[in-house]
């Protein structure tokens, strides 16, 4: 179908690759692609190798598109509703300040912000676990470079685990799956101070 205003806007400011792939999209449509599966104890909710979810993770991350981040919202709020029903953490895996100080938002953390209204008590935190190492993007490393470029990179901040009263369950997010190095650094810099009754699990997008 042809609009012409969109073609004119196109036309002032033309739309990535990912946000033409995206654009129609919608979030009932999206959740079509909610594949959950299990790899190295991190739990995954689609395949990074479809072009939707591909182009939704790209054009949250890098783009700031925020339909992009609503849909991924969505497939995540599909599988959380699937939980046992738990007063539930989400954590965002941190990035350092210099990659705050580039992007200007962390990706995941807008994600979550999106998630519709769970059938449990579940809020967001951002200050309990901290990066304070900056390191290489995970990209561009093998597989025991990656290991090795996340040891030691996360810590807890004592004074913010009041935010643990009453919690069951934490749930560690981030974008994609590839070796699993950085949620399983998250997870052990948690599993150091967090009572041994919550229950800690990672989540990924995608893999």
């Amino acid at each position: 179908m042809f609009y012409p205003l969109q073609f004119i806007v196109d036309s002032i400011f033309p739309p990535t690759a990912h946000e033409l792939t995206l654009r129609y999209v919608t979030r009932e449509r999206f959740t079509g692609w909610y594949r959950p599966n299990t790899s190295q104890d991190v739990t995954y909710l689609s395949e990074y190798q479809l072009p939707e979810i591909q182009a939704a993770i790209a054009a949250c991350k890098f783009e700031h598109n925020y339909h992009a981040a609503k849909l991924l919202g969505t497939l995540v709020s599909v599988h959380l509703v699937t939980l046992p029903l738990k007063r539930t953490l989400l954590i965002s895996v941190p990035l350092s300040d210099k990659r705050t100080r580039t992007r200007l938002f962390n990706q995941v953390e807008r994600v979550l912000t999106s998630v519709s209204t769970l059938p449990y008590p579940s809020h967001i935190t951002t200050n309990i676990l901290i990066r304070t190492t900056h390191t290489v993007p995970q990209t561009s490393l093998s597989r025991t470079e990656r290991l090795k470029n996340m040891q030691g990179v996360f810590e807890i901040v004592g004074r913010n685990l009041y935010q643990l009263e009453n919690i069951e369950r934490i749930i560690i997010c981030d974008d994609v799956l590839t070796t699993g190095a950085t949620l399983k650094a998250a997870k052990a810099a948690l599993e150091t101070k967090v009572p041994k009754d919550i229950e800690i699990i990672c989540l990924a997008w995608a893999h």
